[in-house]
């Protein structure tokens, strides 16, 4: 099938929500007394909550037809593990020798505890990875696991009924059981909602005719992103909290991210399609993830060194520190992702 460029275009935007969020973060920290970006989280809209609404929809879209054959679903896994696991393996070294030299750099946000093996192998832990973001990708691997076993014993006809059950038994366990460990919290986790709505919405887009008018889809993925953000900031005024609690992130992150996604690819239909620009960041959208808190941290610290109280230097810094980690992620995207992807492709 050929590409949607519109769900890579989001990929770029949704990176670069988290991008700015965390250059944020860094401003705070390093950038002096005042600070340019806000405080009210505006940049942390739904980045995440996109990238997991896409993955089932790209999951389900990419194994169209491979369905209850067992060499299919080795290499669905196969891919998925070759996209994930050798360029994250790079730079979590690279994070694990400033660990191991300046442990107090690494994972402050809990007391610089990490755990190593779990890091590497992406499984559950108490802890954070020594990537920080990499606790989406833990997520991500449990949705892969799952989704190999639906393809190799479920019939595609009854794909939407298996990704049901597995609603089902997500929140069973959520409700009855709890987070009564890190394995099963990641299996019971809510987010998990979000890759099945992506699962719902390909099954929607490849098995029905929906046509909309352009004009209305545009408009209501501009309300959604308002409600999001009207809701983050309604939940940040009244309980005071940055963090929003599962199921609220669910209503105010998740929902407006799914609308935006069904927006787009029917508006990809209708002959509008985003700014190329963020189409290329889409492609590099995982090594920019993987590697701009690793630039932004040295680059902050750099920062520090002659970081003022006024907010002459964020003016430059900032837009500086974004097209450093923009660079970082398209190199790392064209010298180290793309030749090791290549490279999995001949093994298998």
């Amino acid at each position: 099938m050929k590409r949607i460029q519109n769900i890579q275009a989001l990929r770029g935007i949704a990176v670069s929500s988290v991008v700015l969020m965390h250059l944020m973060i860094m401003e705070k920290k390093f950038g002096g007394a005042q600070t340019l970006l806000s405080g009210t989280m505006i940049f942390r809209f739904f980045g995440v909550d996109l990238f997991f609404i896409m993955s089932g929809f790209l999951m389900v879209t990419i194994t169209r037809g491979k369905f209850q054959d067992p060499v299919n679903a080795l290499k669905f896994l196969y891919a998925r593990l070759a996209k994930i696991y050798p360029i994250y393996w790079i730079f979590t070294s690279l994070v694990l020798i400033v660990y191991l030299i300046r442990p107090e750099w690494v994972n402050s946000y809990q007391g610089n505890q990490v755990d190593i093996l779990s890091s590497f192998l992406l499984i559950p832990e108490q802890t954070l990875p020594l990537i920080i973001v990499a606790w989406t990708l833990v997520h991500e691997m449990y949705f892969y696991i799952i989704f190999t076993i639906i393809i190799l014993i479920v019939p595609e006809k009854y794909l939407k009924h298996s990704i049901l059950i597995w609603g089902i038994i997500v929140l069973a366990i959520y409700l009855i059981v709890g987070p009564v460990n890190p394995y099963i919290k990641v299996i019971s986790h809510p987010l998990t909602f979000e890759f099945i709505a992506g699962c719902f919405l390909a099954y929607i887009y490849h098995n029905s005719d929906i046509k909309i008018s352009k004009k209305i889809l545009l408009s209501a993925a501009s309300v959604a992103v308002l409600f999001s953000l009207a809701g983050c900031f309604i939940y940040q005024s009244v309980t005071g909290e940055v963090e929003l609690l599962s199921w609220w992130r669910i209503l105010i992150f998740g929902l407006p991210a799914l609308i935006t996604v069904f927006c787009m690819i029917y508006a990809e239909k209708e002959g509008f399609t985003i700014h190329n620009i963020f189409y290329s960041i889409g492609n590099a959208s995982y090594s920019i993830y993987l590697t701009h808190v690793l630039a932004l941290s040295a680059f902050g610290h750099f920062w520090g060194m002659f970081a003022a109280d006024g907010i002459i230097d964020n003016i430059i810094m900032i837009p500086v520190s974004l097209a450093l980690v923009l660079l970082t992620g398209f190199i790392s995207y064209n010298y180290l992702e793309k030749p090791l992807l290549n490279l999995s492709k001949k093994i298998l």
